[in-house]
């Protein structure tokens, strides 16, 4: 439902739910240059507002709203940075005020949006955590060898953008920076209201009709099929840990509304995404090698990444164990027993999504930034019509871009 041109409204009704989750999403363009100052604008608008100008101001508004959970994040979706409001509150009919409830709810909203305290009191003490959190994403190896990885691979593309912003970036931020973004944010965004549970559509239009957002025309792309003319590299990171994490990066050349699509998710799972799949059972299980070991798509951009934590004397062996277990894919030489475990376990995750207000409302999302109007039987019927020779081809398809090893520094090792 359009509530002025370039800001609409989506409720997904449902009785599942005693809460109501509203998600509020701002979308952008991804860039290096923004990312840092948006993400700290997030952590700043949920801390308080002009109306409620400390944190003991919010939280007794959020109490007097029965408890109502209020945060903020940014992510990304290929080309764009979102960032989300997000909002997860009681229904009304289990409250006194019932008739006025959700009016409430949505005036707060508002006020926390369109009212922020954007001073340098809220921006060091926003600054300080924003920074505190990534330097806890650095210091963690599982984190640094992805975040890395795909920076590595994705030169010159979106994949090589951080969703929350460079550390050095964040750092050099300085309040007018962050004031920049919010007026950006709420003259340029594509905005896109959703509301999950017993709800109706037209009376969630008559609260957010009320905001006073302005109209706007530009669209923002989401997915694309990532490509650089960067050859196969193997890249060495070094660092004072105990134990050394891999992470190697496939462009699939397959996007998001590619009918090979749900091929692709079926040889992923196949490969790496349970305990059922190749790359578990033959370096994990038989070996020995690993504690874990998995495979996931990223799937805005078109990548298939594997990422694993080992002893450092056996990169080279798990390299070409994992190099193996997708030719073994390209090949064939897989059971159908494992090809209908993996399909059932993806089934059966995407019908538990059904029982997730979040995933609900990721998947409305999803369809909106698509176009489309997709629900979870059409996904299942997809990916039941997938036959072996199609994840065949579609491993075949991805190109192996990048070995990326964070591992501990030899004396006769340097740095790059």
């Amino acid at each position: 439902m359009k509530i002025i041109d370039g800001v609409n409204l989506n409720a997904i009704p449902t009785q599942k739910f005693k809460d109501i989750g509203i998600s509020i999403r701002f979308q952008n363009e991804l860039m290096d240059e923004t990312a840092a100052a948006r993400s700290l604008l997030a952590l700043m608008l949920c801390d308080r507002c002009k109306v409620y100008d400390t944190k003991e101001k919010m939280t007794k508004k959020q109490d007097e709203l029965y408890g109502a959970v209020l945060g903020t994040q940014t992510l990304g979706y290929g080309k764009s940075h979102v960032i989300e409001f997000r909002c997860k509150v009681i229904h009304p009919s289990y409250v006194t005020n019932e008739d006025s409830y959700l009016k409430n709810v949505f005036s707060f909203l508002k006020e926390i949006i369109f009212h922020p305290l954007l001073n340098e009191e809220v921006f060091e003490e926003s600054k300080k955590v924003l920074i505190s959190k990534s330097k806890r994403m650095i210091d963690d190896p599982s984190q640094l060898v992805i975040s890395e990885g795909l920076k590595a691979a994705g030169t010159n593309t979106p994949l090589g953008i951080s969703s929350l912003g460079e550390l050095k970036h964040i750092e050099k931020l300085c309040l007018q920076d962050v004031q920049n973004a919010y007026t950006s944010m709420l003259n340029e965004d594509c905005i896109q209201v959703l509301v999950c549970g017993d709800v109706l559509e037209k009376e969630i239009f008559s609260y957010v009709k009320n905001f006073p957002f302005k109209e706007r025309s530009q669209k923002f792309a989401s997915y694309y099929v990532v490509s650089n003319d960067d050859e196969k590299q193997k890249k060495y990171m070094y660092k004072n840990i105990s134990q050394s994490y891999l992470m190697m990066v496939w462009f699939t050349n397959i996007s998001l509304l590619d009918t090979k699509y749900y091929a692709l998710r079926l040889a992923n799972a196949v490969l790496g995404q349970y305990s059922s799949s190749l790359l578990f059972q033959e370096v994990r299980e038989k070996r020995s090698l690993c504690y874990t070991i998995y495979s996931n798509i990223i799937s805005y951009d078109g990548v298939l990444g594997v990422t694993t934590g080992i002893e450092k004397e056996h990169i080279d062996e798990v390299i070409e164990l994992i190099r193996e277990q997708i030719d073994v894919i390209c090949q064939g030489d897989f059971s159908d027993e494992l090809l209908e475990i993996s399909r059932k376990m993806i089934i059966n995750s995407i019908k538990s999504g059904r029982d997730n207000m979040n995933t609900l409302m990721a998947q409305e999302y999803q369809n909106i930034l698509l176009n489309r109007e997709w629900d979870t039987k059409i996904m299942i019927e997809h990916i039941s019509k997938v036959t072996k020779e199609d994840v065949c081809e579609v491993m075949q398809l991805c190109k192996e871009k990048m070995v990326f090893v964070l591992t501990k520094e030899d004396s006769d090792e340097k740095d790059c």
